[in-house]
């Protein structure tokens, strides 16, 4: 008796299942036969150069729009392998070790300098001794990550830019598609696909600007992370300002205990110690 219950209950459950799912089934399909062509990762092609050329650059734009984020991780990964982190750390521990060997390069006396004209280079400048094979591998390091970040906020930026043209031509096309595509039998295909590409393009548009101020924060960071400031002073005679001479026809004030009118000895240079040289 408890089974046939049992057996009733699950086909009255299955039965009301059915009644819920059946009329939306037509909704259902009909929704999944209107993903767009673009979503999929796919160009229409209608004959038409116009929407041909603009829905196969809204396309590629899409696909390097998915890139955009594993670009911008390479640059902290590629930091963070030199430095011998797990490729897989975030940029904020890759930039506390940069931090912290540049401090200790600092403390050995080379100091960092980032110049970002004519190219992003690192230069050192030694204080007393030579670079050591791991100080070369640091800078090295330091400089191919600010380089990377730099040309992935460069590309990305520029991605945003291209996402930005093609909105003005989505617009434009959508505004003439009606007329231009009358008696096309595609036109409803070409109508839907330029309504999806509204969407894929401020998507592509918004992944490409969050990914290149990433890049650009990292590149930032990693200046303050390095940079020792300003070239090192030299130090010694050349550190310190030549003795102010008195203008031409001025008395020169008398030595105290000698007599009027005598001039006083120049002041001794200090010793030269020595400049510091200043590499790439």
């Amino acid at each position: 008796m408890t089974r046939t219950l049992d057996r009733a209950s699950r086909l009255r459950a299955a039965t009301l299942a059915l009644l819920l799912v059946a009329p939306h089934a037509p909704l259902l399909t009909a929704c999944a036969a209107q993903a767009s062509q673009l979503d999929q990762g796919r160009a229409l092609h209608t004959g038409k150069q116009p929407y041909d050329e603009f829905f196969e650059a809204t396309r590629a734009l899409r696909e390097e729009s998915l890139k955009a984020e594993e670009r911008a991780d390479e640059a902290t990964a590629e930091l963070s392998r030199a430095l011998r982190l797990d490729a897989k750390s975030d940029g904020k521990a890759a930039l506390e070790a940069a931090r912290a060997r540049a401090a200790e390069l600092r403390a050995a006396g080379v100091l960092l300098q980032v110049e970002l004209v004519p190219e992003a280079r690192i230069v050192s400048a030694r204080g007393g001794r030579s670079l050591e094979a791991a100080d070369r591998d640091a800078i090295a390091a330091f400089e191919a990550s600010l380089k990377s970040s730099l040309a992935t906020s460069k590309h990305l930026g520029e991605l945003s830019a291209r996402a930005a043209e093609l909105e003005k031509k989505r617009a434009s096309l959508a505004a003439a598609w009606a007329e231009a595509l009358a008696d096309d039998p595609q036109r409803r295909e070409v109508k839907h696909e330029l309504e999806a590409a509204e969407r894929v393009i401020a998507e592509a548009g918004a992944v490409a600007d969050r990914h290149a101020g990433r890049a650009s924060k990292l590149a930032l960071d990693l200046v303050l992370a390095v940079d020792s400031g300003d070239a090192p002073a030299r130090r010694g005679a050349a550190s310190r300002p030549p003795p102010r001479q008195p203008a031409a026809g001025a008395k020169a004030p008398p030595r105290r205990g000698s007599g009027a009118g005598a001039a006083p000895k120049p002041p001794k240079p200090p010793p030269s110690r020595g400049e510091d040289d200043f590499d790439p």
